[in-house]
């Protein structure tokens, strides 16, 4: 009988199905245009946040199905979709993965304390809190996992090789997220969830991390809403401080490095036979646009580009 966690015999190289970078761009550029434009429409017609992030889920599938069938079929036969998650591994590298990020983002909030005033909350109320629940703390982090660490990650493996692939499905995981905190904190647990893939062979692993990770995030923010915790003019009058600042912030980013570098050596890449056996350029033009949104995303959590864009469009009416 078979173990648990025991990984499929792999293909030989022939019969191989092929996903192309470009496929994975396209598929992650996609997740997040339809994302996010959903969800805002629906947030502005006062649909609860669960509900339009669940709407959000719905609409991904129904265009990754009819765009990216070939690609997403290809996946599917993917050893790593077939192969079991490794539970306590996956687990472990959650911890490592959660300790590296908020050390991280506690420096960049450190540094920039007014950069906390733009981070995005998950805060809903209600019977909507249980939706919000599945949408963000599982499925949407499905559905990242996908795009990300299954096509992209994937398409950019056989590009250009592990390191590479590891390091450029970070980045545009990352700077996508678009607010600054955000984008800091993400990136130590977007590489970990790309070394824990190539490491298990399972992309079940990544979706296990980004799920925990998530509903962490989740339950956190309605426990912590209208709680009284202290005198926040205190806390921020703490961070401003030169003398204190500083230390916290070299230390927070010490830790940080230390553990995402721990996570780097003990998560080494499993040999695969797959590997640049549909050769091409990792980079296109899908990768850049994910890359000018998030940029764009980033800007726009500046007060002064948000005065500038609101003089523009007074200046137009």
């Amino acid at each position: 009988m078979t173990a648990p966690d025991a990984t499929p015999a792999p293909l030989p190289s022939a019969s191989l199905p092929g996903i192309r970078a470009v496929d994975g761009n396209r598929a992650a550029l996609t997740l997040l245009l339809t994302q996010n434009v959903i969800s805002a429409l629906l947030l502005a017609a006062r649909v609860p946040l669960g509900l339009a992030l669940l709407g959000a889920f719905v609409g991904n599938v129904l265009i990754g199905l009819l765009a990216f069938r070939p690609a997403l079929t290809a996946l599917v036969r993917d050893p790593r979709w077939r192969t079991p998650p490794a539970w306590g591994l996956a687990l472990v590298a959650f911890v490592l993965a959660f300790l590296a990020s908020r050390a991280f983002a506690l420096a960049f909030v450190t540094l920039f304390p007014q950069a906390a005033d733009a981070a995005p909350q998950f805060l809903s109320h209600g019977p909507d809190l249980w939706v919000l629940f599945l949408a963000a703390g599982v499925l949407v982090p499905f559905a990242e996992e996908v795009a990300f660490r299954g096509l992209m990650l994937r398409g950019h493996e056989r590009a250009a090789g592990f390191l590479v692939a590891a390091l450029t499905s970070t980045f545009a995981f990352g700077i996508a997220h678009g607010v600054p905190l955000t984008v800091v904190g993400v990136l130590p647990l977007a590489y970990t969830l790309a070394r824990l893939t190539q490491h298990t062979g399972s992309l079940w692993n990544a979706v296990i991390v980004h799920a925990l990770n998530n509903s962490f995030a989740v339950v956190a923010g309605s426990w912590l809403a209208g709680r009284n915790l202290g005198d926040p003019a205190q806390a921020e009058a703490l961070l401003k401080n030169p003398a204190l600042a500083l230390p916290v912030a070299l230390g927070a980013l010490l830790f940080g490095t230390v553990v995402l570098i721990v996570l780097h050596l003990w998560l080494k890449p499993k040999p695969d036979p797959q590997v640049r056996s549909v050769p091409g350029p990792w980079l296109s033009a899908a990768y850049l646009v994910i890359v000018l949104f998030g940029v764009a995303s980033a800007a726009f959590t500046f007060p002064v580009v948000q005065q500038a864009f609101t003089d523009l469009r007074g200046a137009l009416r």
